[in-house]
């Protein structure tokens, strides 16, 4: 399977983390000449209110918008160079997102989560993210980013093993990332108590030694580790 990655989709909504996935997108868009599609979704006041105003407002917010994304296309370092298109759209910003992955061929989404703090958070990520809804319901590859960084790179790569059939599937694109960015892939086989009453460990080791054995064969630099019983 030969990684290819021609568009990238980045939601954005000017807050610091979605300005540090657009750095990102930046980073893997020169890396292999992508293309970055910049998205804006918000809810129209009509939306918000269930009330109709006496002007549209739609072109005044749109106009204010687009302002502001040519201000970042202009001023932001780590994506010149880059083609940029942009678009607004007004809707759940999860919705939006998926019916654009369907109608455009996009390779890779690249967007911003705030994640969870603490227990009381919890239902908040789970039931409101907007990252979580698009990981579950988009067939695109999605990568999240929690928080900025001075320096972008893809140097050390985590790849879960198990005995399924998908864990053949994600090597691949491991195995794809690691050489794209000169990477090394951080094996790492784990089971729970109950998982052995299902799982043979003998069987997982089996699956590393041969995940192993494949990243020898290319020449990918790799760390391996099994933990039992966590």
């Amino acid at each position: 399977m030969k990684l290819s990655i021609k568009k990238i989709l980045v939601p954005i909504d000017f807050s610091e983390i979605s300005l540090a996935a657009l750095d990102y997108a930046g980073y893997i868009a020169k890396v292999t000449g992508a293309e970055i599609l910049l998205l804006h979704v918000y809810e129209s006041y009509e939306q918000n209110t269930k009330l109709k105003l006496a002007i549209d407002m739609t072109e005044i917010i749109e106009k204010g918008i687009n302002d502001k994304m040519d201000e970042i296309k202009r001023d932001n370092k780590n994506i010149s160079g880059v083609k940029i298109t942009s678009r607004v759209k007004t809707g759940k910003i999860h919705q939006v997102i998926d019916e654009m992955a369907k109608k455009e061929k996009l390779d890779l989404i690249v967007m911003g989560t705030h994640g969870a703090s603490g227990i009381t958070d919890l239902s908040k990520f789970f039931l409101g993210s907007n990252a979580y809804r698009t990981i579950n319901n988009v067939h695109t590859p999605v990568i999240t980013i929690r928080e900025k960084k001075k320096n972008i790179r893809f140097k050390d790569i985590i790849l879960p093993i198990d005995s399924s059939k998908e864990t053949m599937q994600k090597l691949e694109w491991a195995m794809e990332w690691a050489k794209m960015f000169e990477g090394t892939i951080h094996l790492l086989g784990l089971t729970a108590f109950f998982d052995e009453l299902v799982v043979q460990v003998k069987d997982l080791k089996k699956t590393l030694e041969a995940v192993e054995k494949k990243l020898d064969a290319a020449g990918i630099p790799y760390v391996s580790k099994l933990i039992r019983h966590q």
